[in-house]
């Protein structure tokens, strides 16, 4: 049972990747949390097992086993058993390669077993780039072509054009090291361009970075793990101010004095 008190916990299924990624770490988030004032939030993770690991699999074939729909039923009841106020299916690749209606099934899923309010890490994009009215973006994407062009057409048919995208693939526990010199590469190729940048992949570590990678753009950045955590914030009913961690975060907390009294699910016209 809750008390009236009680921190408000939202709950994390995440692919147990064999790399501490910052989104799969209970004590990075809830201290990110903390250092920005976020009170009444406590961020849990539920790992599923990496049934690909060693197997050499693509990355298609990654997202179709990583999100079976059995593992995400039973994550999301176990999730609403410990009493999540809100949860989130933290993969991005494994929520947007089945397309727009996949993705709004899947949150439906989630939903539905959980007993709460549910997002995933592309749903959650989506819904980040609805609240700023963003119908045009540049894609820098860490994923091989196959899943760049799906992101693409995700994208795309939730009403949002892509001007220009640079791909690249790493790996492992280098998987973002990379990032700033790519990011700049996009850039420079685009020096005219004040379009939002979308940065794809919770596998990514961002949050710190953000506003880095804004200060190299010159423009508005919104990574996979910032707008999964708002959105999975606001579905859990926390109107957060956050600061010092990029211009969406400040957008938000200019909007409505600070109150994200916002669409939480995009609009699909």
């Amino acid at each position: 049972m809750k008390t009236a008190n009680a921190p408000k916990k939202i709950g994390a299924i995440l692919p147990d990747w064999g790399y501490p990624y910052e989104i799969t770490d209970e004590g990075f988030i809830n201290k990110w949390l903390a250092d920005r004032n976020v009170e009444g939030a406590e961020y849990i993770v539920l790992s599923t097992p990496n049934y690909t690991a060693g197997m050499g699999v693509s990355e298609l074939e990654f997202c179709k086993r990583a999100a079976a729909e059995e593992i995400l039923s039973a994550a999301a009841r176990q999730l609403g058993n410990n009493g999540c106020s809100s949860i989130f299916w933290g993969c991005t690749s494994a929520s947007f390669f089945g397309g727009l209606q996949y993705a709004q099934r899947q949150i439906r899923l989630l939903s539905e077993n959980a007993g709460v309010p549910a997002s995933s890490a592309s749903m959650a994009l989506l819904a980040a780039l609805d609240v700023l009215g963003a119908k045009r973006v540049d894609v820098l994407a860490p994923y091989g072509l196959e899943l760049t062009k799906l992101f693409v057409t995700f994208l795309s048919d939730a009403g949002v054009s892509v001007g220009n995208i640079r791909r690249y693939s790493p790996r492992g526990r280098d998987y973002d090291s990379d990032c700033e010199a790519e990011l700049e590469r996009l850039v420079s190729s685009t020096p005219f361009s004040d379009d939002p940048i979308v940065i794809p992949c919770t596998g990514l570590n961002s949050l710190q970075r953000v506003e880095s990678f804004e200060k190299i753009s010159s423009r508005l950045v919104i990574t996979a793990n910032q707008a999964t955590l708002w959105h999975a914030l606001a579905l859990a009913g926390l109107t957060p101010s956050i600061a010092d961690s990029g211009s969406f975060f400040t957008l938000c907390a200019q909007m409505n004095g600070g109150a994200l009294r916002l669409p939480l699910q995009p609009s699909m016209s």
